[in-house]
């Protein structure tokens, strides 16, 4: 079984409080977006969900025409580079466009004052997106918020996290691409995962590999220069737990991530009530490895 190659990229330190970090390096103009052997199958399974389930997907708030016109821009421009073909003149907004011809989901955070403050604070809101492959998560819920109610369930994001990311947001130049990965744990491939099992069944150690899949969202932030928006990218990746074996460094660091971290940190990564034998079964595979 392949190990894909993006498992150098997480960051599974047992490193905190806090536990939850930034975690962005830069990027380049030729490794902007992903593009790979499971492109026919994820284009073909983004047109599923447009055809069949629009208003689960796309969220397209008034004035974003201007910010989706960039994105498509760029977004012709990469695919040219990389000798793909440009996205389709369907006549509709024109981030849909652009997200039909790429693999990444395209979500735009636009800025708004805050009027409270008075001060001159903005904060980006989540005012257009088209959103095929969300992990454990309904745009529907999020559509119109800002980055502090996008992240409110994460547990510690509001002390931890949210005054860095407003201030990135803020201060991110047009020619500054910030690239950044998380992780998750699901039951399932299925890439449209948008609701977490509600109650996830228990785990026997011996069948951790053939029972989960390590799912990591490769997400990418740039500011556009025209509408001042913020465009966020996010790339599914994922494999099965049985890859580990393969990795057995990755698996002996997540191990000690899970051992660490904290409860609620656990069940959001989608092992609550579930961590012992996963743990397990890491162990096992690193000791072997």
């Amino acid at each position: 079984m392949a190990v894909p190659g993006w498992l150098d990229e997480l960051d599974v330190r047992a490193e905190g409080p806090p536990w939850l970090a930034m975690g962005l390096r830069k990027g380049t103009e030729d490794g902007w977006l992903v593009a790979d052997e499971h492109r026919s199958d994820e284009l073909i399974e983004k047109e599923r969900l447009l055809a069949r389930r629009w208003d689960d997907v796309v969220h397209l708030g008034p004035g974003t025409e201007e910010a989706g016109a960039e994105v498509r821009g760029l977004v012709a421009e990469w695919l040219a580079a990389h000798g793909l073909p440009s996205p389709a003149a369907t006549g509709e907004h024109p981030l849909v466009e652009a997200a039909r011809a790429v693999q990444e989901d395209l979500c735009l955070m636009v800025p708004r004052p805050l009027r409270a403050a008075g001060d001159g604070i903005v904060r980006h809101h989540l005012d257009a997106a088209v959103l095929c492959f969300p992990s454990h998560w309904r745009l529907a819920d999020k559509a119109g918020g800002s980055a502090l109610a996008i992240h409110g369930p994460v547990p510690g994001y509001d002390v931890e996290l949210a005054d860095k990311v407003d201030r990135y947001l803020a201060r991110l130049r047009p020619d500054v691409i910030g690239v950044r990965r998380n992780w998750s744990i699901h039951d399932s491939p299925r890439l449209h995962a948008p609701v977490p099992p509600a109650a996830p069944p228990a785990l026997d150690p011996d069948t951790v590999g053939s029972a989960l899949w390590l799912r990591s969202e490769r997400q990418t932030l740039r500011a556009l220069p025209r509408s001042g928006a913020v465009l966020f990218t996010i790339r599914v990746q994922q494999t099965p737990f049985a890859t580990l074996a393969g990795r057995p460094d990755v698996a002996a660091a997540l191990a000690l991530r899970l051992r660490a971290e904290p409860a609620a940190l656990v069940a959001m990564n989608g092992l609550e009530r579930r961590v012992e034998p996963v743990v397990s079964w890491l162990d096992s595979v690193s000791s072997t490895g």
